[in-house]
């Protein structure tokens, strides 16, 4: 069943007159009838099964059948935050850790991102949203996650410094200390974890991170892609703590 975030200002009434550009989706990509079943979405963690009452080129029109919570969102918040990169790259990570569950995202400009320039970003933000949006919808996610502005490393990392979140730095050097240990010795429900570009952080900027609370860890003995590092380690903070 087709699911679609709406504004929950619109979920006032049992009946709604569905956004222009969803209507068009609706009806001349999907080309769903009247009486065809969709899923609206609140973007507050409830949805509504509800049912087309009119389909045309100009607007489309629900009803809603039920309101139910959304059973698509993780217990533990991630926020991520991710050094930008070439387009592909970071929105193959924006789709996949929105698929697995991640809460919010933030792209950081750091010594050795491609991107030098916080506002280089800003015209990239309405198709990543969307990107976001899309992949929220298909995973059956009840909330769209969170995408801050670019911000660079150190700015960053002062607006997480007084968060009680576990902070964790994905570092390719760490020799001793796991993803792994640290998760599981954590009983909390929010985590933060930085993401390196291509070319990994620097010492000095692991180390800026470690004096905001970071902890540097490690997801094993193999070098992983940026991308590759993302998704799993969003998936084994998702898998140690639910």
């Amino acid at each position: 069943m087709h699911r679609f975030f709406i504004p929950a200002e619109l979920f006032q009434t049992s009946e709604i007159t569905l956004p222009h550009d969803i209507s068009q989706q609706i009806c001349r990509v999907l080309r769903l009838k009247t009486g065809s079943e969709i899923v609206l979405l609140d973007d507050q963690g409830y949805e509504y099964p509800s049912r087309l009452s009119e389909v045309s080129e100009s607007h489309c029109t629900a009803s809603k059948i039920t309101k139910q919570p959304s059973l698509g969102e993780p217990a533990t918040q991630i926020t991520l935050l991710i050094g930008l990169t070439q387009r592909e790259k970071f929105e193959l990570i924006l789709q996949k850790c929105t698929e697995i569950g991640v809460t919010s995202f933030v792209p950081i400009v750091t010594t050795r991102t491609l991107i030098q320039k916080t506002s280089d970003a800003d015209d990239k933000s309405p198709r990543w949203k969307k990107i976001i949006q899309e992949a929220a919808e298909q995973s059956h996610r009840g909330r769209i996650p969170a995408l801050s502005p670019a911000q660079k490393y150190a700015d960053a990392l002062a607006l997480s410094k007084t968060d009680d979140a576990l902070k964790l730095i994905l570092w390719e050097d760490e020799a001793n200390l796991s993803i792994k240990q640290q998760l599981r010795a954590f009983k909390g429900k929010q985590v933060s974890l930085i993401i390196g570009p291509e070319g990994g952080l620097s010492a000095e900027e692991v180390e800026l991170a470690k004096a905001s609370g970071y902890v540097a860890v490690s997801l094993g003995k193999r070098i992983l892609r940026m991308e590759t590092a993302a998704i799993h380690a969003a998936g084994v903070v998702l898998y140690e703590l639910g």
